[in-house]
């Protein structure tokens, strides 16, 4: 049982930095604590509940007035840039739909039937490939925020930026990471990119969480009991609002491609039993 604790107060940490919690959570899970893969991704998917309550707790007042910009009679207080990034969550949530459910149907399918080995090998595909979509964003700064942009230009650019945000189904692609580059690709400045990319996380992370509960084989509440999933909430959501503050202001300074260093240590980590098979 400690496993899942540790892997919670995991989660709560690694969210907030372009480092895959979710490809972290999985190998450890696997690895270390003997977690069959299948129940390992839906723990991994899970885990973000705690986390994507810790962004709506953090975002409130931002997430308050979108809310109140989808009125028929917006009150004053809400601005034309609230209601662009209500539209950017809606477009981004559509787009991220259409590529994270067949992605998701085809990892779980996969994951059900691989062995640990070829898993943590996928894992580790993927971690490489977040590491070369940062490298080649490490110098990518752009001067927009959302105020600046027309509404036709912010549908296309977060229909785009939720594409790409599917990806992240599979473990091991940061979904922050990804949609991070995605908004600095598409000429936003880097806080901005930031918030906007953990804004359009909090629909999909709960999207996910529940389709996962859907599919029931491999579901949480099919291996865990009441209290440990409450239990691992707390831990998640306490870690990951204690640290959001910390870890988003590192987030800000450091440029992306920094983070690419961190998933070639990571990956020859992982890899370096097979090399002495």
């Amino acid at each position: 049982m400690f496993g899942y604790y540790f892997l919670a107060i995991l989660q709560g940490f690694f969210e907030w930095l372009p480092i895959s919690s979710e490809g972290q959570t999985v190998v450890f899970a696997t690895n270390f604590f003997g977690i069959p893969w299948e129940n390992a991704l839906s723990l991994a998917i899970f885990l973000h509940l705690g986390t994507t309550l810790a962004v709506i707790v953090k975002f409130r007042k931002e997430i308050i007035k979108i809310i109140k910009s989808a009125y028929p009679n917006p009150p004053p207080d809400v601005t034309e840039t609230d209601k662009k990034m209500r539209n950017w969550i809606i477009y981004a949530t559509i787009g991220t739909a259409v590529v994270a459910v067949p992605l998701y149907l085809l990892v779980k399918e996969t994951f059900a039937a691989v062995q640990g080995d070829v898993g943590t090998l996928i894992v580790v595909g993927c971690l490489l490939i977040t590491g070369i979509i940062l490298l080649a964003t490490r110098k990518k700064y752009g001067k927009n925020t959302v105020e600046d942009v027309p509404e036709k230009t912010i549908n296309k650019h977060s229909t785009i930026s939720g594409l790409i945000q599917g990806t992240a189904i599979l473990p091991g692609i940061s979904r922050s990471g990804v949609t991070v580059s995605a908004n600095l690709l598409e000429n936003y400045e880097q806080n901005s990119a930031l918030k906007l990319s953990f804004l359009m996380s909090i629909p999909a992370s709960l999207a996910a969480i529940a389709l996962d509960f859907l599919t029931e084989e491999g579901s949480v509440f099919n291996f865990l009991d009441p209290l440990t999933i409450v239990a691992l909430t707390a831990i998640s959501f306490a870690i990951g609002y204690l640290t959001i503050e910390a870890l988003l202001k590192l987030a800000q300074r450091i440029q992306f491609g920094y983070f690419c260093v961190f998933y070639a240590v990571l990956a020859f980590a992982v890899i370096l039993p097979f090399l002495f098979l």
